[in-house]
């Protein structure tokens, strides 16, 4: 097979078919360089057409993008040799939406799927030496409006027209991101030709696996220009194991079976390694080899297990046998131009997950499809995927041209990401069916516009293409109401979106929890880079712009007041506006894994951003933590210590997500804020693998008479293999407790045994303290932590740099 790569330096111009060009930008009709593959808006950002759309209100400067049409050239040249093979195939991974192909001024096809890969032959319209390749893309807006007309409105959250587009649905605007409607070509483009034939959709299903050997099912499809006979040799390497197979092609299809002896089985973060074979299809002719694909693959069994309890329905997701607690977070598009986000965002992102003990991330619904590095370093780290299928929040069209289209993308998708082990899930949409149960009260799933898409249409297609993992309808759904907390999987939004606050999440006993979230600001620094010095306060209107919640910035507000002191200056209401989420969090998957197996997986709403904004993410989209991850990275511990306040006194439980049993020393302390110890207790402590038990109860007895507001108890768990866990309980609210001004004498320092740390010590006790240097990109592996007094902390620095550049700006807060 050759290649001729399309990728790189294309021309762009805008068609102003529909007269809504703003007279200011009449230039743009005028051929410019642009980049693929990339987007109209960093095309015209790179050509200073528009200002950033993130900074400041320039987002709705650039409301004009994408009611015109654009359109996007490229000259090359083709080698005569091309010409001469069988089949020369334009292969578009990725066109963003409604395109039309021109090759040398004749059409080649038409597109209306962002989500798909597009292969069309255009090899009777090429030539060797100079050639032409012209797409023209549609204004999103003029033809989703026209499809709006003509089928008529549908019941849907936010820009009702935009669920007529296969197309990311986050980019009509939600309530965490900008409205740019994007364009262009996303995903790499080139030609393909070749003459006797190809490989396409490999598929590696693992039909046993034991410890003495698993036997894989291997199975390719053949794309044939010939009748001669053809073979397919396979092999599959691991680290120790070996395995090759040659069979003949009888058809479009090869398949073989191969077995691997002593199986190294690939577990979640946490409950084992990930090791990844390698399987590798070359379609040979004689002794030539003609195509060769190679994927990652692992060996490893998922069921989702749903059993009668005295509760309702579990919904318990089980690997290699093993019921996983899956702890995690939901995942949105890193930035609204996905072409310009870089491999590093991933990695920085997906290992930030897995060192905060994240086992899970789902991919919401909104968004995309991933890019194949996502998916690989879910596969290396540990982090099993809850996929959703690329519908969101309304209703969508089920007319057969939209059925047609809906199991075209199905297919290609199953295909294309099935033999990633991270992938433990397929979820039809988001909260679609949810969202119509509550506008119609009594209603039924099924009668839903849309319905025959996520019960039927995906359902059949994942069963053909893959069946080896659950198919679940929507996020939520189960049994009766979507959103049930007895059975199924749950969103839990009352708290926060319906403006109750967070210790009502201990009320909430459902089975799967894959959202629920609280809302804070982005990093100080992140904002100030967004925005005039001028804007950086919290109700000026350029901080109202960067909350796209109804409400949001009020709800800000007022749970910062019912927990805090309310902060009036912008550091002061960033600092705990942060404070609130990460406590909402704390509060909430501390109760949910107290219940573990009841409730069998939490999932936060959400892990990342896409702009600079005031949002549910606990990393913001300049990639700095938020208060919420580091307090993540405690609650989401292998074990974990936690208090529950019962009436009367406090109960305190260790959970444990290991598959060993768990023993160490607890130690209950009554101490105040200047250090005194007014009581204390020590007890062994033990709680089975994988479970959860009340190990002490404290009496209200313990605490009378004592001035709660300087006062609180500790749980500190000393564990047999030296682990040392522990955990606070306040009896009254931050705002009314009486802090001492705390003074944490902190410094950089090398350490010696390697490495740069911060070396703390304080003699009161302090609470959240946030570290701070190297201009606020420094990321450290605690922060926002308390300190008892008289107590000294090392906090290892993970950022690479100097020390001079590490102690630039180095600064120590405290609440």
């Amino acid at each position: 097979m050759q290649i001729l790569d399309l990728n790189g330096s294309w021309r762009f111009k805008a068609r102003n078919s529909y007269a809504t060009l703003p007279a200011a930008h009449r230039k743009v009709t005028a051929w410019m360089p642009a980049t693929v593959p990339g987007a109209v808006h960093t095309d015209l950002l790179a050509n200073d057409v528009i200002q950033d759309p993130f900074f400041g209100m320039n987002e709705k400067e650039v409301q004009w993008v994408d009611s015109q049409q654009w359109v996007y050239r490229r000259e090359f040249r083709l080698p005569p040799a091309i010409l001469k093979e069988g089949r020369i195939t334009l292969v578009a991974e990725g066109l963003d939406t409604f395109a039309t192909v021109f090759c040398n001024g004749k059409k080649v096809g038409e597109t209306a799927n962002m989500f798909i890969a597009h292969r069309m032959d255009v090899k009777r319209f090429l030539r060797a030496g100079r050639n032409t390749m012209e797409i023209v893309f549609d204004s999103p807006l003029m033809r989703c409006l026209e499809l709006e007309r003509h089928y008529g409105k549908l019941n849907v959250a936010n820009e009702p027209h935009r669920v007529y587009a296969r197309k990311a649905q986050y980019s009509f605007g939600w309530d965490w991101g900008p409205k740019l409607t994007t364009s262009g070509i996303w995903r790499s483009i080139r030609l393909e030709a070749y003459s006797i034939g190809r490989l396409h959709d490999p598929r590696v299903t693992v039909e046993v696996a034991s410890p003495d050997e698993a036997v894989l099912h291997v199975s390719v499809d053949v794309e044939r220009l010939t009748r001669r006979q053809l073979h397919l040799r396979a092999f599959v390497a691991g680290s120790e194991a070996y395995a090759e197979h040659t069979v003949p092609i009888q058809g479009r299809k090869a398949e073989l079976s191969v077995h691997v002896h002593g199986p190294q089985l690939w577990w979640p973060n946490g409950y084992g390694a990930q090791p990844m074979y390698k399987a590798v299809l070359t379609l040979v002719s004689g002794n030539e080899d003609l195509h060769t694909v190679e994927m990652p693959i692992a060996i490893r069994t998922v069921r989702l297990l749903q059993e009668r309890d005295a509760e309702g329905r579990s919904f318990v997701i089980e690997v290699n046998g093993v019921k996983i607690f899956c702890k995690g977070a939901d995942w949105i598009p890193s930035d609204s131009f996905i072409p310009r986000i870089p491999n590093t965002t991933y990695e920085t992102l997906l290992t930030a997950a897995r060192d905060a003990c994240m086992n899970m991330i789902r991919v919401w619904g909104g968004g995309i499809y991933e890019q194949d590095v996502f998916y690989n370093l879910c596969d290396r780290l540990g982090l099993m995927v809850w996929q959703d299928f690329m519908y969101a929040c309304g209703e969508y069209p089920q007319e057969p041209r939209f059925l047609r289209a809906a199991r075209e993308e199905a297919v290609q998708v199953v295909k294309r990401l099935r033999n990633h082990p991270c992938i433990v899930v397929w979820c039809g949409n988001n909260e679609c069916e949810w969202l119509y149960c509550m506008e119609h009260p009594g209603g039924h799933p099924d009668d839903m516009r849309g319905a025959t898409v996520f019960r039927d249409v995906l359902s059949e297609v994942c069963e053909r293409e893959d069946g080896t993992r659950p198919y679940w309808r929507s996020s939520p759904f189960g049994n009766g109401f979507p959103n049930d907390e007895t059975n199924g999987n749950h969103h839990q939004w009352v708290v926060w979106s319906f403006w109750r606050d967070f210790p009502e999440y201990e009320k909430d006993t459902a089975r799967f929890v894959t959202e629920f979230g609280f809302q804070a600001p982005a990093n100080r620094r992140t904002l100030a880079e967004a925005m005039l010095p001028e804007d950086r306060h919290p109700q000026s209107r350029v901080m109202e712009h960067h909350n796209k919640q109804v409400e949001g910035p009020e709800r800000l507000a007022r749970f910062q007041a019912a927990h805090y002191v309310l902060g009036t200056d912008f550091d002061d209401f960033i600092y705990k506006g942060q404070l609130v989420q990460a406590e909402a969090l704390k509060r909430a998957v501390e109760h949910w894994r107290r219940r573990k197996f009841n409730t069998a997986g939490v999932l936060f709403w959400q892990l990342n951003d896409c702009w600079p904004v005031n949002s549910w993410a606990v990393i913001d989209s300049a990639l700095r933590p938020k208060a919420a991850y580091y307090y993540a990275k405690r609650f989401y511990a292998p074990v974990l210590v936690s208090f529950k306040k019962e009436d009367p006194g406090v109960s305190v439980w260790l959970t444990n997500d290991t598959l060993a049993p768990s023993s160490g020393e607890l130690t209950l302390i009554l101490r105040s804020f200047s250090g005194r110890s007014v009581w204390k207790k020590r007890r062994r402590a033990t709680v089975g693998a994988n479970s959860s038990a009340e190990i002490a109860r404290v009496d209200t007895t313990v605490w009378e008479g004592v001035d709660t507001a300087s006062h609180y108890l500790v749980a500190r768990c000393t564990l047999d293999d030296g682990v040392v866990l522990q955990n606070r309980f306040f009896f009254e609210e931050p705002k009314h407790l009486r802090l001492p001004k705390a003074k944490v004498q902190a410094r950089i320092a090398r350490h010696k045994e390697g490495g740069i740390v911060a070396l703390l010590k304080t003699s009161t006790f302090a609470k959240n303290v946030r570290l701070e240097a190297g201009g606020g990109k420094v990321i450290f592996e605690d922060n926002y932590f308390d300190m008892d007094a008289r107590e000294t902390k090392v906090v290892r620095i993970l950022s690479r740099g100097s020390i001079g550049f590490l102690r630039k700006g180095f600064n120590v807060r405290t609440l």
